[in-house]
């Protein structure tokens, strides 16, 4: 019994002293701040390119987008001054952040917003917003975006993680503990070692890390394990999710500034046979295509088309064939709309 008593004297002293070390070493507050700290200005990112193009046609995706669309035959076949916007790795929280922070804030607005999705993106509004996912989010949020800050981050939290954020230093500067930590691997121990210092690194690593020369297999394996998310059932229920989610400001958005919305889900190779996918995938998309038919959003679902294996590179992205296609397809999707 006394040794018990012992080994949790010296573990919870331990505990107390690395917490009051961490608030210390980061300069954090006690207790700390469950929202995200977002720096106080708004990297314009696309409000210059608006007032100075004046494209009447702006399409917003991730990765997808740049891989299926080729935006110079989209602007020669439809006469119209086209903008394309395909940021890797983001979703519906940086895609309302960009319209609500920088397309908005533009004098000249698009007539048509084009937003490019898969399956159930649009109803999750957490996700792609931490991680390295973060520093992007940061440039386009300031600490006024309160709907970002609760349907993104609190409200995906319970009272127990809420808890832990603000009154355990190991848990709420998981992040700041992270970075320390990796900025040591990286840097320290590389200088000491091998004699690279920062800029070495950066650029040895990049060399090494570079997509191009990646396994592919790999590459579809890991996005498709950050996908499964998509497909689970309790976010695979529209109604439950839709009020939760960003799409009603978007569209909020849009309509107040007299911008026609049009929502394109992308067709895409993860589900190869009618066993694997999941049965509440269809009752999703109906859903949704009666919520955006009532909200006069036009809704064009290209993942109903059949398009070979052969024209996609990956099962997220079209190969050049699947551009070429896709694209067309597109263009005579888009012409009874914006004419």
């Amino acid at each position: 019994m006394k040794a018990l008593r012992n080994y949790l004297t010296t573990t919870i002293f331990l505990l107390g002293f690395l917490s009051i070390y961490i608030i210390i070493n980061y300069e954090i507050s006690y207790p700390m701040n469950i929202d995200p700290q977002f720096s106080q200005r708004i990297r314009p990112r696309f409000t210059a390119v608006l007032n100075e193009e004046q494209p009447e046609l702006f399409f917003l995706g991730d990765s997808m987008l740049a891989a299926a669309l080729d935006e110079s035959v989209v602007s020669e076949q439809l006469s119209k001054r086209v903008y394309q916007a395909s940021l890797a790795g983001t979703a519906s929280a940086i895609w309302y952040l960009i319209i609500k922070n920088n397309i908005i804030a533009a004098d000249h607005h698009p007539e048509h917003m084009v937003i490019f999705f898969r399956d159930s993106m649009m109803t999750l509004p957490d996700y792609r917003v931490t991680g390295s996912y973060f520093d992007m989010v940061d440039e386009l949020a300031s600490p006024d975006d309160t709907l970002l800050i609760e349907r993104a981050y609190i409200n995906q939290m319970s009272h127990f993680e809420r808890a832990m954020e603000a009154y355990f230093p190991f848990y709420g500067g998981r992040w700041n503990i992270r970075e320390s930590i990796d900025h040591h691997i990286r840097y320290t121990l590389g200088n000491h070692i091998l004699d690279c210092d920062q800029t070495c690194m950066d650029y040895s690593l990049e060399i090494v890390f570079i997509k191009d020369i990646l396994d592919d297999t790999f590459l579809s394996e890991a996005i498709d394990s950050a996908d499964e998310i998509l497909y689970t059932k309790n976010v695979l229920d529209f109604e439950e999710q839709v009020g939760k989610s960003f799409l009603p400001e978007i569209i909020r958005l849009c309509q107040e500034n007299d911008i026609q919305l049009v929502m394109v889900r992308l067709p895409i190779l993860r589900f190869v046979n009618q066993e694997t996918r999941p049965s509440e995938l269809d009752d999703y998309i109906q859903k949704l295509s009666i919520y955006l038919e009532e909200n006069d959003v036009t809704f064009l679902d290209f993942d109903q088309k059949e398009i070979p294996a052969d024209y996609f590179a990956d099962p997220l992205h079209l190969n050049e064939k699947g551009k070429v296609l896709f694209t067309q397809e597109l263009v005579e999707a888009l012409k009874p709309i914006i004419e």
